[in-house]
């Protein structure tokens, strides 16, 4: 057993031992200008090399071969001074030594420092194997034996010690080493398994190196905590035999053909070590070039089956206000006169069977080249109908978008591809395509942007084209803004600091052209910004020169001017458009498509058919801000004195209160066909009321002869009285003719929470009259309503409920009313049986009685779905106006009603719906008889992956 045992340390101590005094290395090359020192502290014994003949001079140095090294310089330094008879201290030395010495350890202080934490983490560990441990308590039983045997002297021990200290240094490397190829692995598996397909070779071959290198990893701390205790132990028997002890002959217990042995082990550990960082190192390469650039794979897979048809008469109604966002809606889409906008069953009986598929293809590059040209991403989405409602033997695959960005020589630039809605936008009045949707209007183009960054005056260039048009089964606009083929170009420069400049060219071919310009600058609180665009008919012939003649071409233009000067706020206008511009037609722009859309999204800040001026000041003082403008406009075509000047201004000042109420008071005058546009006293003209401008959305009634005051609570201040509710109590008096005007609401923004219910109720009352009691414009609506739901409840098939109501009642001059009535209810299961699983019915009732019905009327369509805005009189608008209280009545009434019902797990699908048209009686929606009657069911299933 004791043989064993000083095997086991012999030849520990040769596995970590650094080497041997050696007067060369194999590794030092003839004529390296450190070959002499290297060689000259090898010859004092100062510096050694390791077991296989090498110095390694290119590795880094640790805090104990620094030790060992400064060690035995000093013992060097204290036999040379005792040789000649001087103190061996620091004061013996000569000043030049001194210096030596001192910049020999400066130079390894940055480097033992950044060492030091990995030492540091070693010399805590305490683990210690089973062999360690006997030869431990062999260890102790000889320091109690009698030192009578002879065996090995004093320089033998200090040999020991030698190679003990020896030791520790190779495994503090090893272990240093094993760690770091151990973080690199692990750093190299979580980038391997983000590539997939190509690296599945690369991450089996990870793994076996990975255990290869914890199984060394946890070998060499093993062997330097065993080192750490044996270091402790051998120094105890060392101060044993300076005492006069002498310790056994150890060749007893180990011959030098073991150590020998343990030693060729050693070296082929500290090969298989190196051989393992190479293969690491290459691995890493291979991954940074495969990261470099990833692919991505997306798609769907959708299929559908149902039927919709008529079981009794054919008249095509709206179900969309009865179960909004369910399967069978069709959206709001257009006004009222176009009835097939938000109709479910337009097209009548018909089936719904049909299948998509869709795929995108992905790539990115995270290192894109610095020069040229640099894709960094692109995508591609392809889609084809898989199949229909007739046979196709051959499916059309379509291209449904492309996007790539990247850059020139570092300069940014993008290019996309719509099938559907191509989006952009040069300006106000011209290509503004950005704000509808697409779908009554397809563009199918490309859009392509370049930012010239590095290039004088940072141009930014944009190119847009391709072709318009209205897909077939889509409600028809008789004349959109832009049909077939279309292109553009526009550039910006930035010339000074703060302004730009936009040049811009827009043809839609066989129809129209355009030019434009628009600017904008900016000094310290000053910012002022215009534009002119010209657009005509094509025609043989002309000249360029046509563009600048107004009366070959339609103008439109614009200045603007504000000024800010933190609590004063000034601004003012002048602007010029051309009846042309109307519906969006001259500025080929499907965002003025009032045609179709109502107005609804408009973005241009000035209507068509206008010259004018406006001038606004803002002012805020503590807790008073006050505000003041002054408008003035006429017809495009029209003279300065033709007496259709059309002037406005007015006062308002707001007073912030408490708790989130402010109290605003105005005063306003309007003033038709003023023989200037500065007659301000309405000379040649007559004071109007509100005209054709009255809107219940106007806060102060602007651009009407008024006056009054508005009491108002915000949902959203700090301070709400009650945070979420939103109050208003308002009435302003129109002077020319004393109309009276009463407006009441409160309605909560966010849902109120009640226990499990979550609560939105809101009330509105208005009431306008003439000022002379019981006139025909007397008029007073009276609209309430509330929406309810819960949250999953914590019961079998955790349900939630939602319910809605709203109703609506008007009286009118004479006695005469119309009123809405709306309400839905619904179930949901959300767990049926297994999560994912949801099961939801519904009901809803939609009546109303005295309205206008025709073409678009409020039953059969309704354009503007404001049941729950307390902004509007109406539950839903027709023909999409703004309520006035001047509307007149109807004689319609009658109601549609429906049930419907989905059942759903995860993107399955399979949902039914019974839908019925009901003509009312006189002043009463229900009870009337039945005139249509609708089916429908559908399942469908999409799979995405």
């Amino acid at each position: 057993m004791k043989k064993r045992l000083v095997v086991l340390l012999a030849g520990l101590l040769t596995v970590l031992s650094m080497g041997f005094g050696l007067a060369q290395f194999s590794d030092v090359p003839a004529g390296h200008w450190a070959k002499e020192a290297v060689e000259s502290l090898a010859a004092k014994g100062i510096i050694v090399g390791f077991p296989d003949g090498t110095y390694r001079g290119n590795e880094t140095l640790t805090r104990y071969q620094a030790a060992l090294i400064i060690y035995r310089l000093l013992q060097q330094i204290e036999e040379e001074l005792k040789a000649k008879g001087e103190s061996p201290t620091m004061e013996a030395m000569s000043s030049e030594d001194l210096e030596a010495l001192k910049n020999a350890v400066q130079e390894l202080a940055a480097e033992l420092a950044a060492l030091g934490v990995r030492v540091s983490a070693l010399e805590d560990s305490a683990a210690t194997k089973e062999d360690i441990a006997r030869l431990e308590a062999l260890i102790e039983e000889l320091k109690a034996q009698p030192a009578s045997e002879p065996g090995m002297d004093a320089a033998a021990l200090q040999d020991l010690a030698d190679r003990v200290e020896a030791a520790s240094i190779a495994a503090d490397t090893a272990l240093a080493q094993a760690q770091q190829l151990a973080e690199q692995l692990d750093a190299l598996a979580q980038d391997v398994e983000g590539v997939k397909g190509d690296l599945s070779a690369l991450g089996t071959q990870v793994e076996a190196n990975a255990q290869a290198i914890q199984a060394l990893n946890e070998l060499a701390v093993l062997l330097n905590q065993d080192v750490l205790a044996l270091q402790d132990r051998v120094t105890a028997l060392e101060k044993m035999v300076s005492g006069g002890a002498e310790l056994p002959d150890l060749e007893q217990f180990a011959s030098k053909e073991d150590v020998a042995a343990v030693q060729e082990f050693a070296a082929a550990l500290r090969s298989d070590l190196v051989g393992l960082s190479e293969k690491v190192s290459k691995l890493e390469s291979q991954v940074a070039e495969l990261s470099k650039v990833r692919y991505s794979i997306s798609g769907s897979l959708t299929a559908t089956a149902g039927l919709r048809y008529f079981t009794q008469g054919s008249t095509a109604f709206d179900w969309d206000r009865l179960f909004p966002g369910s399967v069978f809606s069709t959206g709001q889409t257009g006004t009222a006169s176009y009835a097939a906008s938000r109709v479910g069953l337009a097209e009548g009986a018909g089936n719904l069977f049909r299948g998509d598929a869709t795929l995108t293809l992905g790539v990115k590059n995270n290192a894109p080249a610095a020069s040229g040209v640099a894709v960094a991403e692109a995508s591609a989405t392809f889609g084809v109908r898989v199949y229909d409602t007739s046979l196709v033997s051959t499916p059309t695959v379509r291209l449904d978008g492309v996007a790539i960005k990247g850059q020139v020589d570092g300069q940014p630039f993008s290019v996309t591809y719509s099938r559907v809605a191509s989006k952009f936008k040069f300006n106000d009045y011209l290509l503004a395509n950005d704000a509808e949707g697409g779908v009554a209007h397809y563009r199918q183009g490309v859009v392509a942007t370049f930012s010239g960054t590095n290039l004088p005056f940072s141009p930014e260039v944009t190119l847009v084209g391709g072709v318009a048009g209205i897909p077939a089964g889509s409600p028809q606009d008789v004349a959109p803004a832009i049909n077939g083929n279309y292109f553009g170009i526009r550039t910006v420069v930035k010339p000074l600091q703060g302004a730009s400049l936009g040049l811009n060219y827009a043809l839609n071919v066989g129809i129209r052209s355009a030019i434009g310009a628009d600017a904008s600058l900016e000094l310290g609180p000053a910012k002022l910004s215009g534009l002119w665009v010209s657009s005509k008919t094509l025609g043989l012939g002309e000249p360029f020169t046509a563009y600048f003649d107004r009366n070959r071409s339609s103008w439109a233009y614009y200045g603007e001017a504000e000024v800010n000067l933190g609590s004063v706020n000034l601004s003012a206008n002048y602007r010029a458009v051309d009846t042309e511009y109307a519906d969006g037609q001259a500025s080929m722009s499907e965002n003025e498509d009032a045609n179709y859309y109502g107005g609804l999204i408009a973005t241009a800040p000035y209507g068509y058919d206008t010259r004018g001026f406006g001038v606004e000041a803002k002012a805020s003082v503590g807790p008073l801000g006050v505000e003041a403008y002054l408008d003035s406009a006429r017809g495009y075509n029209d003279a300065a004195n033709s007496n259709t000047n059309d002037i406005a201004f007015g006062l308002a000042a707001k007073v912030s209160l408490f708790r989130g109420f402010s109290l605003t008071g105005y005063f306003n005058r309007a003033c038709d066909n003023a023989n200037s546009p500065t007659a301000f006293t309405c000379t040649g003209g007559t004071q109007v009321n509100f005209g054709g401008s009255y809107d219940l959305r106007n806060a102060t009634q602007r651009y009407s002869s008024s006056f009054g005051v508005r009491l108002e609570h915000q949902a959203d201040a700090e301070d709400a009285l009650i945070k979420g509710l939103s109050v208003v109590a308002q009435y302003t008096r129109f002077t020319v003719n004393s109309h009276n005007d009463v407006q009441l609401a409160a309605f909560f923004a966010q849902p109120l929470a009640l226990g499990p219910v979550k609560a939105q109720p809101g009330f509105r009352f208005h009431y306008f009259d003439d000022g002379t009691g019981g006139g025909n414009l007397d008029y007073s609506a009276l609209k309430a309503g509330v929406r309810l739901s819960t949250d999953p409840l914590a019961l079998p098939f955790k349900p939630s409920l939602s319910a809605d109501a709203a109703y609506r009642s008007t009286r009118f001059g004479g006695g005469a009313r119309a009123g809405e009535v709306y309400g839905r209810a619904g179930l949901t299961l959300n767990e049926l049986f297994a999560p994912g699983l949801s099961f939801t019915v519904a009901g809803a009732i939609y009546g109303a009685w005295n309205v206008a019905q025709g073409a678009g009327g409020l039953i059969t369509v309704g354009a503007g779905e404001n049941a729950f805005s307390y902004d509007r009189d109406r539950l839903f608008a027709s023909p999409g106006g703004t309520g006035a209280p001047t509307a007149s009545f109807g004689s319609n009434s009658g109601s549609v009603e429906g049930l419907y019902g989905e059942l759903k797990y995860y993107d399955l699908s399979v949902a039914g719906g019974y839908f019925r048209l009901r003509q009312g009686q006189a002043n009463s929606p229900f009870g009337g008889t039945v005139d249509t009657v609708a089916k429908a069911f559908r399942v469908s299933y999409t799979v995405k992956f």
